[in-house]
């Protein structure tokens, strides 16, 4: 319990620096030369009471991006439809639409177990808004935190195109507040939907549980 203990610590400030070690886990060079970039970096981390396994067999999930929009329009939409829905074009590549027609294309570029404690999920998307045209890398991490659950950490690496905006100290201001601004509401949006989601696998799982045969039970009616 004690290593677990020092590991949250270790995760949470790691997440509070932007340092989830992405650029370790990615090989598309794109994202690479992303985030070797000077970046509008934003992250957020918390511990969650869900179990690893849980949010393990939600987040391989092969149907994660539709199963993620069906929580969304039951639970959270006030209109109990997605404004933007999420089309996949082809395995691991999704793109929507903005309300002004702006379309923002999304690349999976990692989502597997990295060790037995720790699950990453990693995402490109690049698109265009007010300020020009954008890449973000976002970075999902879920450790297993033993009794405690799992520590849950969002990191984005956000880079704007445009080198006015980027050297601009007003236009940066602007760009920074419009990240932050949906780094909170998309880390909030994702946090709900991942709690519904493995609230759903853990009453899957323990209707499984229920139903299987005990040592000795005949399998035969």
């Amino acid at each position: 319990m004690k290593w677990i203990l020092i590991q949250m610590m270790f995760v949470l400030c790691a997440a509070s620096s932007f340092g989830l070690g992405t650029a370790e886990l990615v090989t598309d060079e794109h994202a690479l030369e992303v985030l070797g970039k000077k970046c509008i970096r934003l992250g957020t981390s918390e511990v969650l009471p869900i179990q690893f396994q849980t949010a393990r067999a939600v987040l391989e999930r092969p149907d994660l991006a539709q199963a993620a929009q069906i929580v969304f329009a039951e639970s959270i939409s006030e209109n109990g439809a997605v404004d933007f829905p999420v089309i996949e074009d082809a395995p691991r590549k999704y793109h929507y639409i903005s309300e002004k027609g702006q379309r923002t294309d999304i690349t999976e570029l990692y989502r597997e177990l990295t060790d037995e404690h720790t699950f990453d999920y990693i995402v490109l998307a690049s698109g265009k808004r007010f300020f020009g045209g954008f890449d973000v890398v976002v970075h999902l991490q879920v450790i297993d935190a033993e009794e405690a659950g799992v520590v849950y950490s969002v990191i984005t690496h956000a880079y704007p195109r445009n080198w006015l905006t980027r050297f601009s100290a007003t236009k940066i201001g602007v760009t920074k507040n419009y990240f932050k601004k949906k780094m909170k509401l998309i880390s909030w949006v994702a946090r709900e939907i991942a709690v519904n989601l493995c609230e759903a696998e853990a009453f899957r799982r323990g209707l499984l549980a229920e139903s299987a045969p005990t040592f000795g039970e005949s399998l035969l009616p």
